[in-house]
């Protein structure tokens, strides 16, 4: 682990939650590729062609070990703001497809320039139900809040379970705390079919930019603990009287 930058970065915290996470691998980038991903293109076409020859041929093997479609991200965050990724949620097939949309990003963009880029992280893609992923806020070791990730509709299905959600979640980080560090951090998190099982897909800084979602950064977390849930959708009853 690379103790000069962030925990939450995820070369940083692979080794140390690696049995909670999705198999990865890493192709370290060159000085040259970053700069590549900062600036977007070079004005030497030649250059810009040879840096990016190197990287597709050093993604070539990782991807083609994963059967069927890839994810690939940098350190600190995934192209999420590409065409691509709105299609096709973030799924490749080839490192020259890859390579594409993580220099189309301004997200991957900005990040480079941050200084928060130093490896192309590729796991085997996985299409997730929307329901089953949630965002965790930690603070020393213990979970604060808990919140639906997808704020797109109320999942009447999470009524029911939503207490044992937050209980195993609480199970789940209290087991890993020894491994987090003292700061706080958030945490994205996805349960496998049937709610099987917890597997971290991100870490991210507390605060801006980071979403809070259905909590605020103000918040006295300590009071308002427990899995927040998109509010059903308002029904209106009795006699609706509507004029034009």
């Amino acid at each position: 682990m690379n103790t000069d930058s962030p925990f939450w970065l995820l070369p940083n915290w692979y080794t140390q939650l690696s049995a909670h996470t999705f198999i990865t691998a890493f192709v370290p980038l060159s000085p040259a590729a970053v700069e590549l991903l900062k600036q977007g293109a070079f004005d030497d076409l030649d250059e810009e062609e040879q840096v990016s020859s190197q990287v597709i041929e050093e993604l070539r093997q990782p991807m083609s070990e994963i059967l069927g479609s890839c994810f690939v991200c940098v350190d600190s965050c995934a192209p999420t703001d590409t065409e691509r990724f709105r299609l096709k949620a973030g799924s490749v097939h080839s490192p020259e497809s890859a390579w594409k949309f993580l220099r189309a990003s301004e997200k991957v963009r900005a990040a480079a320039a941050a200084g928060q880029v130093t490896s192309l992280c590729v796991r085997p893609f996985r299409n997730m139900t929307a329901a089953r992923e949630f965002r965790l806020f930690i603070t020393d070791g213990k979970l604060q809040g808990m919140s639906q990730y997808h704020l797109i509709r109320h999942f009447r299905r999470l009524e029911g379970i939503k207490e044992n959600l937050w209980d195993r979640c609480q199970l789940f980080v209290n087991a890993i705390s020894w491994r987090l560090p003292k700061e706080p951090l958030v945490m994205d998190v996805y349960f496998t079919s049937g709610y099987e099982r917890i597997m971290i897909v991100d870490l991210n800084p507390w605060g801006a930019p980071t979403d809070p979602l259905l909590f605020k950064w103000e918040e006295k977390w300590e009071e308002t603990p427990g899995l927040r849930l998109m509010d059903p959708p308002t029904e209106i009853s009795g006699e609706v009287d509507v004029s034009f």
